[in-house]
């Protein structure tokens, strides 16, 4: 059969390969979007998703630019002005204020399904991205100037570049032998909505507990109906395998007061918890993040330790950067599939994605150690960079991604 032609294929429609169809798009490409599952775009506003992302404000802009965040804000949003972290065995706190920088906020709390729904609808519009969906890739023939990708279907697709934002379990990735490092935190996060006793002030609040931090998340009931709001937040909390499978048998009324004193009880009691889910916690990192006339972004290249918040930010900073790339590129009449300009993306990111990683793994191990030495030092650095304002400046807006 002959193939379907596109400039590119992209394989993912999750946040970021939908990030990515949509840069595209904006820039004239014509984008293949191969994706196995429909999104559910529909859903009952009084109960929110489970899954919940800390978007920075480089990331707002990117959506911004994409014209998708009024659909995203419309929705359901949740901005926080400040976050607090304290250590629970330790003196150290420190709290981080969106006024300390100029800005209205440190960025927004935002149900996955609601980023979903906006890239997906945008993408929709628009008469450069060609859905192939339930779809599955199956082979993959890579070319001096093009390459062929097979469906499930037996659909045949041409195009210059494939782009793999098909997760940290990417078939693209493996099917180019792409290497990867990998390490088992020995470590799960458990996730759940919740509702407190307490206003969260429209604060996030981290407490490093020895088996690993949770985090409160404020939530904005937004488009629920109703009639007394209570104090949501998304909770996210990381501990060794069998603390979290404890949790996880406890029922509601157990969980919800093991939950309040494991936060100290800043927000009071906890009232009520919906779903729980757990999840285990690894870290990856790709060894090359392009091959001949491929590219990989988000959690195809890595996958990092969620007590920051930073893993959908970073492969938004991926799509961005190799849209970015590929533009310049056509613009100067270059081979957008070309090693030389794929090379400039890797280069590009790479620095921030490997001190990122470093970062994460630095503070999970550091909180964890329970010795004198290292319980005065972490309060004396966090109480030290509280009281630093030049200090907190710098972690803020690095963190905001300005």
């Amino acid at each position: 059969m002959n193939p379907s032609e596109f400039d590119i294929i992209i394989l993912g429609g999750g946040l970021v390969g939908l990030t990515a169809a949509n840069l595209c798009a904006q820039q004239g490409f014509s984008v293949a979007l191969v994706e196995r599952q429909e999104p559910h775009l529909t859903w009952d506003d009084n109960h929110f998703d489970i899954r919940c992302s800390a978007i920075s404000k480089a990331s707002q802009i990117i959506f911004q630019e994409m014209g998708v965040w009024d659909a995203i804000a419309t929705e359901r949003v949740s901005a926080y002005q400040r976050m607090h972290v304290w250590d629970a065995l330790g003196f150290g706190e420190i709290t981080f204020d969106a006024a300390e920088v100029g800005e209205a906020d440190l960025g927004h709390i935002i149900e996955n399904r609601v980023m979903q729904k906006a890239l997906w609808e945008n993408a929709k519009q628009s008469t450069h991205v060609h859905f192939y969906v339930p779809a599955k890739p199956m082979a993959l023939q890579v070319e001096p100037e093009h390459v062929f990708l097979t469906l499930n279907d037996q659909t045949n697709l041409k195009a210059k570049l494939i782009i793999g934002a098909d997760g940290g379990h990417s078939w693209l990735r493996e099917f180019m032998n792409i290497e990867s490092k990998q390490q088992d935190y020995q470590q799960s996060a458990l996730v759940a909505t919740v509702s407190t006793e307490l206003s969260h002030q429209q604060t996030a609040w981290q407490r490093f507990l020895p088996e690993g931090p949770i985090a409160f998340l404020p939530l904005n009931s937004g488009k629920s109906k109703q009639p007394n709001q209570p104090n949501f937040s998304s909770i996210v909390w990381s501990s060794t395998t069998e603390k979290t499978k404890a949790l996880m048998a406890l029922t509601d009324k157990e969980f919800c007061e093991e939950l309040a004193h494991a936060i100290d009880y800043r927000l009071g009691h906890v009232l009520s918890t919906a779903e729980r889910r757990d999840f285990s916690l690894s870290r990856l990192h790709a060894k090359r993040y392009i091959a001949n006339r491929v590219a990989l972004i988000g959690d195809a290249i890595h996958v990092i330790h969620p007590l920051a918040g930073q893993g959908v930010n970073l492969g938004l900073g991926d799509a961005q950067k190799l849209v970015e790339t590929l533009s310049l590129a056509n613009k100067c009449a270059s081979d957008i599939g070309g090693h030389l300009i794929l090379r400039k993306y890797e280069r590009a990111r790479k620095g921030q994605i490997l001190s990122t990683l470093m970062a994460m793994d630095f503070l999970n191990r550091a909180f964890a150690r329970e010795d004198t030495l290292s319980l005065g030092l972490r309060s004396i650095g966090l109480n030290f960079i509280d009281k630093t304002v030049f200090l907190k400046k710098k972690m803020v807006l690095q963190a905001m991604g300005l």
